[in-house]
């Protein structure tokens, strides 16, 4: 197979962006927050950093700041938490509207994986795949990486030339288990 033009591209239906939110989407939504509140941390211990001159106590300053941190750092997992439930929450009232739905769709080439959303582009490469799943209705791919993501890709749409794809995948990528 000649894999220097591959190229397909896979328009989602409401059961697929559905799924694809539940089990993609919000953990990658939940890193991208933390790492956000991460960076208001940092900046807010700098901040004080630098509003702090010399003359005022060290130990005051350390002990004010660690103080901050340890509040911070146990009330950002509800934070986080509240915070994503309330995007998936009028993301799912959203997917009622045809033209947020379009907006979600793979795109396969020799060498990525494109995931288009209105939460943001995602992109892998084809070595990150570390299992491909075939099943009756459903073909899964498992994505190496820290919280191990599973992109679905239902069998069931006509329009799709899922043949190809998993004729790809078997030849160039990993070994397809069927079950």
């Amino acid at each position: 197979m000649n894999t220097s033009n591959f190229s397909l591209e896979f328009r989602l239906n409401a059961d697929e962006v559905r799924k694809l939110n539940k089990m993609y989407f919000k953990n990658l939504y939940k890193e991208r927050v933390r790492i956000l509140f991460g960076f208001v941390l940092l900046f807010s211990i700098f901040y004080d950093f630098s509003e702090w001159n010399n003359g005022s106590d060290l130990i005051i300053w350390i002990i004010r700041n660690l103080t901050f941190v340890i509040i911070f750092l146990m009330l950002q997992c509800s934070f986080v938490n509240m915070i994503c439930k309330l995007t998936f929450q009028l993301i799912k009232k959203l997917l009622r509207f045809d033209r947020l739905i379009l907006k979600y769709k793979f795109n396969f080439t020799n060498s990525f994986i494109y995931v288009h959303s209105p939460l943001g582009e995602f992109v892998h490469k084809w070595t990150q795949i570390e299992k491909a799943i075939l099943t009756k209705d459903f073909f899964y791919l498992y994505i190496k990486e820290k919280n191990g993501y599973i992109i679905s890709i239902s069998n069931k749409n006509q329009n799709r030339d899922i043949k190809k794809l998993i004729a790809f995948i078997e030849s160039n990528v990993i070994q397809i288990t069927k079950v």
